[in-house]
C-alpha cells in the first residue's frame, strides 16, 4: 500500500485522510503491527495522515519516534524526502 500511496503523491493525485478529511500530504510507512496498535479499527485500511496517526498515538501512549525512517512530504510544486537523523521519545 506505502508504494502505492507514494506513486500517488509523486502524480500529484493526493489521498483523503479518512479521520480528519484533510489532504494526505506526508508519506510515511510504519510497521504493520505498530499500524495495528495505533490506528483504530474502523480506520486500519484507509488513508490516514501524519498528524491524525501521532494523535491516535499520543492518546494511546505509544511511542513510534523510530518507526518512520523515510518521510515524504508532496507539496503542490514538490516532493521532498526526509529521513531521521535521531528519534527521541518526548
Amino acid at each position: 500500500m506505502a508504494q502505492s500511496k507514494r506513486n500517488r503523491i509523486r502524480s500529484g493525485a493526493q489521498p483523503i485522510c479518512q479521520a480528519c478529511g484533510c489532504a494526505d500530504k506526508f508519506d510515511f510507512n510504519v510497521p504493520d503491527e505498530l499500524w495495528k496498535k495505533v490506528v483504530p479499527n474502523k480506520l486500519r485500511n484507509q488513508a490516514i495522515c501524519l498528524e491524525c496517526f501521532d494523535e491516535f498515538a499520543f492518546k494511546k501512549g505509544i511511542d513510534y519516534s523510530d518507526s518512520i525512517e523515510t518521510l515524504y512530504f508532496a507539496g503542490n510544486q514538490a516532493t521532498f524526502q526526509f529521513q531521521t537523523v535521531t528519534a527521541h521519545a518526548a
